[in-house]
């Protein structure tokens, strides 16, 4: 190997290095610090959705133009990604187009399956819509990733028993023995003895 090739060898592996060491300091100040990677040059999308998240809470829910800015920049930056979809889901339907929010939902959840964001606005659109068996299908897997949103998601499939349009969807689904059948079983129970003592 000539003095050259190795000169080519070694500044490759640096390169490597560098990029791979880059990548970890990033990664981590996304997660950690946000606020600082975001303006890290070339800007990483996935603090720009930190940030647009954190300044939607901070806001009680409100989507202004700045958090608008943040998410189109992070959809730009991560296109394959599913949360800059979900928060721009959460704007159209802010904005009353609940049909491209329902479609910007869909996409990210496809894109990101373990995002609670997009399965519980979904579960809650499809009940909304009578889209019962959907809704229930959304249910189970919020359940499993969200387990603290159970409580409510429950209430809510007992609001849906007790529909005429909504009850055949949670019997099919309650016959397919789903992993939120028993718990479900035994949260209806409690309620109702609930009810009988008051």
């Amino acid at each position: 190997m000539t003095v050259a090739s190795r000169g080519v060898v070694i500044a490759l592996v640096l390169a490597g290095m560098w990029f791979s060491l880059r990548a970890a300091v990033v990664a981590q100040s996304d997660a950690v610090r946000p606020e600082a990677s975001a303006w890290a040059v070339p800007r990483s999308g996935n603090a720009l959705t930190a940030l647009a998240a954190q300044r939607i809470v901070a806001q009680d829910g409100a989507i202004d133009p700045v958090a608008r800015a943040l998410i189109a920049d992070a959809m730009a930056r991560v296109p394959a990604a599913g949360q800059p979809l979900a928060l721009a889901g959460l704007a159209a339907s802010a904005e009353g187009d609940l049909p491209r929010a329902t479609q910007l939902m869909e996409t990210a959840r496809r894109r990101a399956p373990r995002f609670p964001l997009a399965r519980n606005w979904l579960l809650n659109e499809y009940a909304r819509t009578a889209r019962y068996d959907a809704a229930l299908a959304e249910a189970g897997a919020l359940m499993r990733l969200a387990p603290e949103t159970r409580p409510q998601v429950y209430a809510l499939i007992a609001v849906m028993a007790t529909r005429a349009d909504a009850a055949p969807a949670v019997r099919r689904a309650l016959a397919r023995q789903p992993d939120w059948a028993e718990p479900y079983a035994a949260w209806a129970r409690a309620q109702k003895q609930a009810n009988a003592s008051t």
